[in-house]
């Protein structure tokens, strides 16, 4: 028995939901969150506009939010695994809505960039939702789902991109957030009344020295290259802003490996399923 295995706990299940049930709120979860990225992209210029702000501050709108979900995604998969998934997947979609609801109401820069931070922690759905399938489907529908469940990234993304002109044109730059906020409090209600709670929980601990190594490296990393425009490629700034990122993710990936709870997994990037399905999408 491995460390890992010693480290389930099985908890008594509750009635269970139909997995059709289960993937279709999970499906409706991952495409609000999707949508929320994808509208905003194409109507930065309105918003620079519309905000008064400079081109890269504006850019800050996309940042902040890739940012937040590139942190909070695998701390968040931890917490579902040691707490429950369907309550840290309510947890995060409820957060999600506060997020979008402020940026809905944003007029100035500070809230809009406020309620992006908080949305991004909805990229914990997607790790919670594929763990939440590997313990309720079917072993036949296991595949199925995970791969329909990755695909609603590239489907809210394209849906997203023609949906913004329009709402641009006829209505405000608000709707771009209060669109999604239409899916994201039906995905919450339904996620807290049809899914489960999953009946398997890994006893442990966050790895919070990863987390911030992790999260400092990442910053680093994502304000060197959106400050580009104004500091240069070639730059001394631009270029020790960049290093310092993949120290401490080197830093980062170094200590993780080492611990006996890591934050991500690195060995299965080792798998060659895993390694190609990342650098395919990339």
């Amino acid at each position: 028995m491995t460390s890992v295995q010693r480290r389930l706990e099985r908890v008594p299940a509750g009635p269970r939901t139909s997995y059709r049930v289960t993937l279709a709120v999970l499906t409706l979860a991952a495409t609000s969150y999707a949508l929320l990225q994808s509208l905003v992209l194409p109507t930065l210029p309105e918003l620079q506009r519309s905000l008064h702000v400079s081109e890269a501050t504006v850019s800050w709108i996309l940042t902040a939010y890739l940012l937040s979900a590139s942190v909070a995604t695998p701390i968040i998969g931890r917490l579902g695994d040691m707490y429950g998934k369907e309550r840290v997947l309510v947890s995060v979609l409820a957060m999600l809505a506060v997020g979008t609801l402020i940026s809905a109401l944003a007029s100035s820069i500070g809230p809009m960039l406020l309620g992006r931070i908080i949305q991004g922690i909805g990229g914990g759905i997607f790790p919670l939702g594929f763990g939440i399938i590997r313990d309720e489907f079917p072993p036949r529908e296991v595949a199925g789902g995970i791969g329909l469940m990755s695909s609603l990234i590239g489907v809210g993304g394209g849906a997203g991109v023609v949906l913004a002109g329009v709402i641009v044109e006829h209505l405000s730059y608000h709707w771009l957030f209060w669109v999604p906020l239409m899916f994201i409090v039906p995905a919450a209600i339904a996620a807290h009344v049809f899914v489960p709670e999953s009946p398997v929980k890994v006893s442990g601990r966050v790895n919070w020295p990863a987390a911030v190594l992790m999260s400092a490296g990442l910053t680093a990393l994502l304000v060197g290259v959106t400050e580009t425009a104004q500091w240069g490629w070639t730059s001394p700034k631009t270029l020790t802003t960049i290093a310092l990122g993949f120290g401490l993710l080197a830093w980062w990936i170094a200590l993780d490996a080492r611990a006996r709870t890591p934050l991500v997994d690195m060995r299965m990037m080792r798998l060659r399923g895993v390694w190609t399905t990342t650098s395919s999408r990339s």
